[in-house]
């Protein structure tokens, strides 16, 4: 017997590497090339390049070192985009998650009838471009001809109608439920697998107890999902964050810039004004705000979660 068993110790990796060589190659030293070649080198590159101002097409590079981030912190544009985003998230935290939660609630309790055609339903816009959910929504939502108008008026709540792109006040927050509208099936599709692992006895303990179904949900399931949350979250945050389709068919950043988020923010100095440094050192800042957010809403979800 090798050393490297002695004692009940472990084989080294190098060890494991000789016996296990088809997992090791095709299982991690595959997917790490990967996910360097195509994550880790982008995100490097990225960082570099935003110590530089660069139009994209000369192959000269200005070193401005944190100009570009300088420049940032006072831009009027992308304190609106920043704000935006958080608008987008505290939209579709409220909207596509709760609601995912309850039907998933409703499906599992055989609540909703026809639950396999439901659940269908609601997943199918997840499947679907964001680039032809905005073009849809484009003419739902048309102030002419659009069925939602339409719709309002007809049953007695005309004065609810506006300009549901043209109006500052609300055009980011149409574009976010529109947003939600779309990924309303993921969280639905998580908490109904994570409701399907809570065990049946917790929910007949609370029944005989004379729980109703909303003091099952919020006193049984809801703590029994936490780590499922804390998933739905993190991919609602990242949603919400590299926002940039719908914002680019339905508004383009307008009325005044007031739509603008982010990632169209990115697209627009790169792409327009030919400033990729100053686009690159706004992606940084997306990355770096995505890890602060993830790492604090992480701490809050998953504190206590795997408790025994």
């Amino acid at each position: 017997m090798s050393t490297s068993h002695r004692s009940g110790e472990s084989p080294g990796f190098f060890a494991f590497a000789r016996e296990h060589t088809f997992v090791t190659i095709f299982g991690i030293v595959m997917p790490l090339a990967v996910f360097a070649v195509f994550v880790g080198y982008p995100i490097l590159f990225t960082i570099y390049l935003s110590l530089f101002e660069w139009n994209g097409m000369t192959p000269d590079k200005t070193f401005v070192g944190l100009e570009n981030y300088r420049h940032m912190i006072g831009d009027s544009h992308f304190q609106i985009a920043l704000i935006n985003n958080f608008k987008w998230l505290a939209v579709t935290l409220a909207f596509p998650v709760l609601a995912g939660l309850l039907i998933a609630y409703a499906l599992r309790n055989k609540i909703l009838p026809a639950p396999a055609l439901v659940r269908t339903i609601i997943f199918f816009p997840v499947t679907m471009s964001l680039i032809s959910v905005g073009l849809m929504f484009l003419l739902i939502l048309n102030p002419l001809f659009g069925a939602f108008d339409t719709i309002l008026r007809s049953v007695g709540l005309g004065f609810l109608v506006t300009e549901w792109f043209g109006n500052y006040k609300v055009a980011i927050y149409t574009l976010a439920i529109v947003s939600g509208w779309a990924f309303t099936g993921m969280p639905m599709i998580f908490y109904y697998a994570g409701l399907g692992d809570v065990p049946k006895e917790t929910f007949d303990a609370a029944r005989i107890e004379g729980a109703g179904h909303w003091r099952m949900l919020t006193k049984v399931a809801v703590p029994q999902l936490r780590p499922v949350t804390a998933v739905v979250v993190m991919l609602t945050l990242f949603e919400s964050l590299r926002a940039f389709d719908l914002v680019a068919v339905m508004t383009k950043g307008a009325p005044f810039g007031y739509t603008n988020v982010l990632g169209y923010i990115v697209y627009l100095e790169s792409f327009w004004n030919t400033r990729f440094g100053y686009g690159a050192a706004i992606s940084v800042a997306i990355l770096a705000v995505s890890a602060l957010m993830a790492l604090i809403i992480l701490k809050k979800l998953m504190k206590g979660a795997f408790d025994v």
